[in-house]
């Protein structure tokens, strides 16, 4: 719905809840997102957690459903072509990723949405910099998931040590406008025809960004 990028995270503890784990990494650190749970404006329970093992499936059914819901993700739902293994793997791979983070909304067992940080680069000059994807199926927008997420999200690149955090939108998506612009995030560029749709048509990527400290 919102991000046009995500970045997974994958661990082998099992039992639900998952501890805080940090890493140094040039003055980052690497997290798990512990569990929380809240009641949404529906009544429905929502956990933010990072996901697990055996979410796999669910992931990749997850990536379809909201690939297949807007045309503002970077992938049509036939595009999601992973296999259950490759995604566990993919997860696995994730949970070591240095300064990066997942946060999946789940209702009913099932993921709902996800929020993805990761850092632009290791390297000294470029690894201030985290970028930032979300995406929330659409029968569950309008409940304040996606605000919880993005509250959640910056306030661990903060605690984390990045210094901004940018994102990328198509032109149109005015509902992902408005929650970014809410959260203090500005357009300081425009990659043109950065879409291509199947009809021939394109759409324009905005560059937003939020800064985290101080010039």
């Amino acid at each position: 719905m919102y991000g046009l990028k995500y970045f997974l995270i994958k661990s082998f503890r099992i039992r639900g809840l998952f501890p805080i784990r940090k890493e140094l990494y040039g003055g980052q650190t690497n997290m798990v997102f512990e569990e929380k749970r809240v009641v949404l404006r529906n009544g429905k329970e929502c956990i933010l957690r990072s996901p697990r093992p055996s979410d796999a499936l669910d992931m990749i059914s997850y990536l379809r459903q909201t690939s297949a819901e807007t045309p503002f993700m970077v992938r049509y739902p036939e595009e999601v072509t992973m296999s259950v293994e490759d995604e566990e793997k993919f997860l696995y791979s994730n949970l070591e990723a240095p300064g990066s983070i997942m946060i999946a909304a789940v209702i009913d067992g099932r993921v709902i949405g996800n929020l993805g940080i990761s850092c632009i680069s290791s390297r000294q000059k470029l690894k201030h910099r985290a970028s930032l994807g979300i995406a929330i199926e659409k029968e569950f927008w309008g409940l304040g998931i996606g605000t919880m997420l993005m509250s959640e999200g910056i306030l661990w690149a903060r605690k984390t040590g990045y210094e901004q955090i940018e994102l990328e939108v198509a032109d149109g998506n005015e509902k992902a406008f408005r929650m970014y612009r809410k959260f203090g995030f500005a357009v300081y560029g425009t990659r043109e025809r950065g879409f291509k749709f199947k009809d021939g048509t394109y759409a324009s990527e905005h560059l937003m960004m939020k800064k985290l400290t101080e010039e």
